[in-house]
């Protein structure tokens, strides 16, 4: 199998593949090892603990406690299922709007392309963050409807990857020959164009998950998506602490840092494995 051929002779890609598994994995297991009463419980004793590596550290807490004396480590592996879900569930609205939206546009072309890219362009102008704030400001904040939100003020980076494929796709003569054979435009569509242009579209999806993630926890960081375990939220209460728990703060930190890593570098290794002739 090419991917794999390919993953071999690929560390980055390789370390990358292990983080987002190994990931994955602990969010999905934390309440079966217990992170979640780790996470949500704590001791006032053991406030401000440093990690396990500091003189006053403990093996049983590696990444030390927060203010409240709450398990650090339980808190990154419990936040990893939040920004998880708002992530997939964000990317996956973004691209079903995007790809509609590039479809009619490239396919169709003509004024209702015009019309359709001035919409775009508009949107591009307004950043998809303050977007995001306004709609969370407006109606009840939740993890959900966060992640709602923010695959509606997402999507135009998927609408133009969708259109400029299409655009080249269309012209192409097996295309030319499904119109004079006389299949219908949603034949054409989901038989021709979709195929040909999913590959870009995973790579795209794969990613923006490492987006959707940091527009998560930035909105956490302000205490908007309405949920208190989260990488953006442990970040925000720790930040009074960094002259004498700095921990509390970068631990999170670097868990957002290594996970968006990861998912950028699995989508360039995706686009070298799904379409060969993107490489650089």
């Amino acid at each position: 199998m090419r991917w794999w051929v390919e993953l071999r002779k690929n560390l980055m890609a390789q370390i990358a593949v292990v983080c987002v598994i190994f990931v994955v994995f602990m969010a999905l297991m934390a309440p079966v090892f217990g992170f979640d009463q780790r996470a949500d419980e704590g001791d006032l004793e053991l406030r401000k603990l440093p990690p396990f590596w500091h003189e006053k550290g403990s093996i049983k807490y590696p990444l030390g406690c927060d203010a409240q004396g709450r398990d650090i480590l339980s808190r990154i592996i419990y936040g990893a299922r939040t920004s998880f879900f708002i992530a997939l569930v964000a990317v996956s609205i973004a691209t079903s709007v995007g790809m509609i939206i590039g479809l009619i546009a490239g396919y169709y072309g003509g004024k209702i392309d015009d019309l359709i890219m001035r919409i775009v362009d508009a949107v591009i102008s307004i950043p998809g963050l303050l977007l995001t704030l306004v709609a969370v400001t407006l109606w009840t904040p939740g993890v959900l409807n966060v992640a709602i939100f923010i695959g509606l003020t997402h999507w135009v980076w998927q609408a133009r990857t969708a259109r400029s494929k299409i655009l080249s796709l269309r012209e192409e003569p097996f295309i030319i020959a499904a119109r004079v054979s006389g299949a219908s435009d949603l034949r054409i569509i989901f038989r021709h164009i979709i195929p040909n242009i999913l590959t870009t579209i995973v790579v795209v999806m794969t990613t923006q998950i490492g987006y959707m993630i940091i527009v998560e926890s930035s909105l956490s960081f302000f205490g908007m998506t309405g949920s208190t375990i989260s990488w953006g939220w442990d970040i925000s209460q720790g930040r009074d602490y960094l002259s004498t728990a700095w921990w509390i703060t970068s631990m999170p930190g670097i868990a957002i840092l290594i996970t968006v890593i990861s998912f950028n570098i699995l989508g360039d290794w995706l686009r070298d494995v799904l379409d060969p002739h993107l490489r650089v």
